[in-house]
């Protein structure tokens, strides 16, 4: 029997966001069965909206954009880590990263997606979602990195310490040296367990940006 998982967080109105420069998310309808004989909405999102796919020209200038990407990128296999749960901005580290491979019994081959289960999904439109994100240390993205990973995928808002200044994306600049994709935050990654799986990730298709939102699924035969 297969099975499939949707880590994908839902669009809708008063959702979270990252706030200025991006504005509110937000779904309208604007033609309704009763009143024009059919169906409609008007959608306003951006490139950080609910769980996208990210490129390296989020940082760099003249990198791969959405539109670049070969789909064989998109379609992958999986390595499924699960950490235990962690509190509000609380770090993630490399030790943490070695122990749930080794659980998994399964380490990610370069090119590879690593998805990185934190619980912090609970957390989603609620509260400090964003501001106390747990987020990586270092160590944790030189893990990663050694690992020649094609794909990070998190159900966390942060990969740096959100308390920082946006402009200090310090990690984020170590990861996107290579023309690597990521995908956050996801949602239902507890369910996942430890795979194996294989996941599809499929962002809008929209030419010439950085990132958009992505529905992004497991498959598992």
């Amino acid at each position: 029997m297969r099975k499939w998982l949707d880590l994908t967080g839902k669009l809708e109105n008063g959702m979270w966001n990252y706030g200025k420069p991006f504005p509110g998310i937000s779904v309208e309808q604007v033609a309704s069965l009763e009143a024009d004989g059919y169906e409609g909405h008007a959608f306003q999102l951006h490139s950080l909206a609910g769980t996208y796919l990210e490129t390296a020209n989020h940082l760099f200038e003249g990198r791969e954009t959405i539109g670049d990407i070969s789909l064989d990128r998109l379609m992958l296999r999986a390595t499924v880590v699960q950490l235990p749960d962690k509190q509000p901005l609380e770090p993630i580290t490399a030790d943490e990263l070695e122990e749930a491979v080794k659980a998994a019994g399964s380490v990610p081959a370069p090119g590879d997606a690593l998805l990185i289960a934190t619980g912090w999904d609970a957390y989603w439109n609620k509260p400090g979602y964003i501001e106390s994100s747990p987020y990586l240390l270092p160590e944790a993205m030189e893990w990663i990195i050694r690992h020649d990973v094609g794909l990070l995928g998190l159900d966390i808002t942060s990969i740096e310490d959100p308390r920082k200044p946006a402009a200090e994306m310090v990690l984020l600049q170590r990861y996107y040296a290579k023309d690597r994709l990521m995908m956050a935050p996801l949602v239902s990654l507890r369910e996942a367990g430890q795979g194996p799986w294989t996941l599809v990730a499929l962002p809008l298709h929209i030419p010439n940006v950085c990132a958009a939102p992505c529905r992004a699924v497991l498959y598992q035969p």
